[in-house]
C-alpha cells in the first residue's frame, strides 16, 4: 500500500500538471485507458482470466470507483486549491472507512474511530476555512471551496468503492479488477470530454501518460493490498500520498499551504494515524484467488 501511495501522488502531480492547459475529462479518460492497458498486460503475462467470477460485485466497484475518479480529476484540475490540500482532502477516505466498515463489513475498528473522525474533520474544516466559519478574512475563496468540496465527495466515493473491492479482492485477482474499473472510468471520462475535444499538446501527452502509468501500477498494488488486511488500516498508508503530493505541489509548482492549511493537513493525517493505531484484531490474510492453467481453461 505503502508503494500504491506514492504511485497516486506521482498521478495526482502529472494530472495537475496535464489539467493545466488539457480539459481534465481527457486527463483523466488518458489516465483510464493507461491503467486499462496495463492491467491487461499483467494479466498475459501471468495468465490471469480477465471474466470476473462476480459480474455484480465487480460493476458496483467499478462504478464507485468511477464517481470517485471523476470527482477526483475535476478537484486536480482547479488551480484555486493547491494540490497538497485537494490531496489531502482525497485522502478523507481511511476515517471515513472507520466509521462505514463496521456496519457494512462486520470490521471491528475500536474506540479510537470517534477520536479520528473528530481530528480529522477538525482538519478539514482548517483546509476549506468556510467563511461562516471563519469569516471572510481568512475563508478561502468559492472556487477553492467548490474544489475541496469535490475532493471530499470524493473521498466518499472512495470509502464506498474500497469498501467493495474489499469484499471482491477475496474472489477476483488484482488484474481484472483494475481491468474493469479502467474502462468503466474510460467510458465515462470519453463522453464527458466529448464536448470539450481537442488534441493536446506533446507535452501534456506525456504528462497524460506518466498519470495513467503511475495511476495503473498503483491501482494494480492498491488492489492486492485491500485484499490482504483490514480496508481501515491499509487505507490509512494511504497518507504517504498527502506528504507526498505536498511536497510536490510546493517545489515544483510553488503552491505552498498556508499555515492555517498546514495545521489541518496535520489534523486529518493525525486522524488517519489514529485509525492505523488501532489495536482491533485483523481478519487472517485472503489466499490469492487461484488461476486455472492455460490446459484448463
Amino acid at each position: 500500500m505503502a508503494l500504491s501511495a506514492v504511485l497516486f501522488a506521482a498521478m495526482n502531480f502529472f494530472a495537475r500538471l496535464a489539467s493545466a492547459s488539457a480539459p481534465w475529462p481527457l486527463v483523466g479518460a488518458a489516465r483510464a485507458l493507461t491503467g486499462a492497458l496495463i492491467a491487461a498486460l499483467v494479466a498475459t503475462a501471468r495468465g490471469v482470466p480477465l471474466r470476473p467470477r462476480a459480474p455484480r460485485r465487480m460493476w458496483a466497484r467499478s462504478a464507485l470507483g468511477t464517481a470517485a475518479m471523476v470527482c477526483t480529476f475535476y478537484a486536480l484540475s482547479r488551480r484555486e486549491m493547491p494540490l497538497g490540500d485537494t490531496t489531502t482532502l482525497l485522502n478523507l477516505t481511511p476515517v471515513l472507512l472507520a466509521v462505514l466498515t463496521p456496519t457494512f463489513l462486520g470490521e471491528r475498528t475500536g474506540p479510537r474511530v470517534f477520536v479520528a473522525v473528530a481530528i480529522s474533520l477538525s482538519g478539514v474544516a482548517l483546509v476549506l476555512r468556510p467563511a461562516a466559519l471563519f469569516g471572510a478574512a481568512v475563508a478561502t475563496g468559492t472556487g477553492a471551496l467548490v474544489a475541496g468540496s469535490v475532493a471530499t465527495l470524493a473521498s466518499v466515493f472512495g470509502a464506498f468503492a474500497m469498501m467493495a473491492l474489499r469484499r471482491l479482492g477475496q474472489s477476483e485477482a488484482p488484474e481484472p479488477i483494475a481491468l474493469h474499473f479502467s474502462l468503466v472510468a474510460a467510458a465515462t471520462f470519453s463522453l464527458l470530454a466529448l464536448p470539450t475535444l481537442r488534441l493536446p499538446s506533446a507535452q501534456d501527452a506525456l504528462y497524460m501518460f506518466a498519470a495513467g502509468v503511475s495511476a495503473g501500477l498503483a491501482q494494480l498494488a492498491m488492489t492486492r493490498a485491500y485484499a490482504l488486511e483490514r480496508a481501515a488500516r491499509v487505507s490509512a498508508v494511504s497518507y504517504l500520498a498527502v506528504a507526498a503530493s505536498a511536497a510536490a505541489g510546493a517545489l515544483a509548482l510553488h503552491e505552498w499551504p498556508a499555515p492555517l492549511t498546514l495545521c489541518g493537513m496535520g489534523l486529518v493525517v493525525g486522524g488517519g494515524l489514529v485509525i492505523a493505531l488501532d489495536r482491533a484484531p485483523a481478519p487472517p490474510p485472503a489466499s490469492p484467488p487461484s488461476v486455472p492453467s492455460p490446459a484448463s481453461r
